[in-house]
């Protein structure tokens, strides 16, 4: 099996003020001038509310499926792949309440930082290769649906 989501758990370890540099943020402007007022029209940039919403859902699905339920039964990470499988067919989580969409809302970069989110948590369980094995299908489920 591929391990892309080793990849995926990379790009979790990215400073944030790296990104800036890696992800274009629009046209680039010509001239010294220039460059200092679109920094002057966007001195603080607003953080990715999308990125957000899918780093906190993956979290919360861990915690309710491997924590919660795999305390009790063992069967914590399939609990979590079945919410996974369900994440990806609908967009969102059937069990966790939708926040209402602002305009231009992109539910690719929901489930791209859930991914990312998923694909780090796998790192970190390596003293339990059950969980990190589900933890890395789930980010690589959820990469190939926000790719979808």
């Amino acid at each position: 099996m591929a391990r892309n989501w080793k990849a995926l758990a990379k790009l979790g370890l990215i400073p944030p003020r790296a990104w800036d540099a890696v992800i274009p943020h629009g046209p680039v402007l010509a001239g010294a001038a220039r460059r200092g007022d679109a920094v002057a029209l966007n001195p603080q940039p607003l953080p990715p509310v999308e990125a957000e919403v899918g780093a906190d859902l993956m979290r919360g699905i861990v915690y309710s499926s491997i924590i919660i339920v795999g305390g009790r039964d063992g069967g914590g990470a399939r609990a979590m792949l079945e919410e996974i499988d369900d994440w990806c067919g609908t967009g969102w989580p059937r069990r966790w309440p939708r926040p209402k969409p602002p305009r231009g809302w992109d539910d690719g970069q929901v489930l791209a930082a859930a991914a990312v989110t998923a694909a780090g948590l796998a790192a970190q369980y390596d003293h339990d290769p059950e969980v990190q094995e589900a933890l890395g299908a789930a980010a690589e489920r959820l990469m190939d649906a926000a790719a979808g």
